[in-house]
């Protein structure tokens, strides 16, 4: 029994425009479209769910239908779905059954701010979707009708930044917008995520594998994120909104070669035996710790931290002879070349050499400085990750045993 109603549930589509993107929701009652929002009640009597206290004479919550028209105006004239001349009685009459069902039934006003939240946790996570939740409501939802009288009186700039991201996002030229409203609420998610991380909120992101994944371009986010900034901005100006506290930057760079230490050796798991990824890791991790990286006074602070982990990263392969090969990894994770991270490095060897670069011992490949990091207390975050995953693999592997 359980299994065929589970069937009917899968089954089910949506009245208005047969979708079949259906968000059931058994303690509320409803089913709602994702696609056009349309609400309907949803009586499910699963042996799991709290039916009793849902239906019946001993329920404690009853769905309520918000009818858009009384009873009194269903079916009276109005605005007509289908109409001209060369249209039969026949789908007339059928049209103006779907009109009274229209009209009758509650729908969710701004399916797109859903649309745009559930993309944010299926990409980047449900809690970085309730931290976001904000945005995506303030980027695709229209001002209250208060604010909306006050944007009305404003000068012309102000009131185009007051308006609704959303609308001049998905109506840009082609190149500009997405291909479908699924399109463009990904990249309105992404520039969300993005724009969160470029505010200190949290790490920036690395949007590449995103856009291979749905085809969409650096153009399509930037304008994006940028439409959104100024409307945040705009709300702040008109004491509608905060911003948020900037992170300091200490905090960014620490951040930065965090993020970049993540996808490198994400790419060097792959090229490496377990052995050489573990020493690589731990050595590449105790010449930043030398390099005073992620604070302040950071030696390589005036470098790019993409490079600064390419470099590291190189001096730590040369030291274990696993240079070749590797640097054109480095490059492709980071997108610049394999012969521009090998010129850096020995152009930063020549200077300390020469002595116009103080590396407190970075670079020098003649000696192994993992055991700073095995003894120290300041342990890199990506030492953490690895050390969870191989107890991990070494309770699976036990409790296989």
């Amino acid at each position: 029994m359980v299994n065929e109603t589970k069937k009917e549930e899968e089954e089910l589509k949506c009245d208005d425009c047969a979708g079949m993107n259906m968000t059931h929701d058994a303690e509320k009652g409803e089913s709602v479209c994702d696609d056009c929002g349309l609400v309907t009640e949803l009586q499910l009597g699963l042996a799991a769910d709290n039916g009793s206290i849902l239906f019946g004479e001993s329920a404690h919550y009853q769905p309520v239908r918000m009818d858009k028209d009384i009873n009194a105006n269903i079916g009276t004239a109005g605005s007509k779905m289908y109409g001209g001349r060369g249209v039969s009685a026949a789908r007339r009459s059928k049209y103006r059954l779907f009109e009274k069902i229209h009209r009758s039934t509650p729908e969710n006003p701004h399916p797109f701010a859903k649309r745009v939240k559930r993309n944010i946790e299926s990409l980047f996570g449900r809690q970085m979707s309730h931290m976001l939740e904000f945005m995506a409501e303030m980027s695709c939802r229209p001002l209250n009708s208060e604010q909306e009288a006050i944007r009305q009186k404003q000068a012309k700039s102000m009131k185009r930044r007051l308006g609704m991201p959303k609308n001049s996002i998905c109506r840009k030229g082609e190149g500009i917008k997405g291909c479908s409203e699924e399109e463009n609420a990904v990249i309105i998610a992404v520039a969300i995520v993005e724009l969160s991380g470029k505010l200190g909120m949290f790490p920036e992101m690395d949007r590449r594998s995103l856009m291979a994944q749905f085809g969409i371009t650096n153009r399509q986010i930037l304008n994006a994120r940028k439409r959104i900034l100024d409307h945040w901005k705009a709300r702040v100006t008109m004491g509608w909104a905060k911003m948020p506290v900037r992170k300091s930057i200490e905090d960014k760079r620490e951040d930065e070669i965090d993020q970049g230490m993540n996808h490198l050796f994400d790419a060097l798991a792959e090229v490496l035996s377990e052995r050489d990824y573990e020493d690589v890791l731990y050595e590449t991790s105790a010449r930043l710790l030398l390099l005073h990286e992620g604070s302040k006074d950071a030696l390589t602070l005036n470098i790019e931290a993409r490079m600064v982990v390419s470099v590291v990263t190189y001096a730590a392969l040369n030291v274990y002879g696993l240079q070749s090969g590797t640097a054109d990894v480095i490059a492709e994770v980071f997108g610049i070349t394999s012969s521009g991270v090998r010129s850096r490095y020995y152009a930063l060897v020549k200077e300390v050499h020469q002595g116009t670069f103080h590396d407190n011992g970075a670079f020098d490949t003649s000696q192994t400085y993992k055991e700073v990091i095995l003894d120290s207390r300041e342990q890199h975050a990506l030492i953490g990750k690895y050390r969870f995953v191989q107890s991990c693999a070494k309770d699976s592997s036990s409790s296989d045993s």
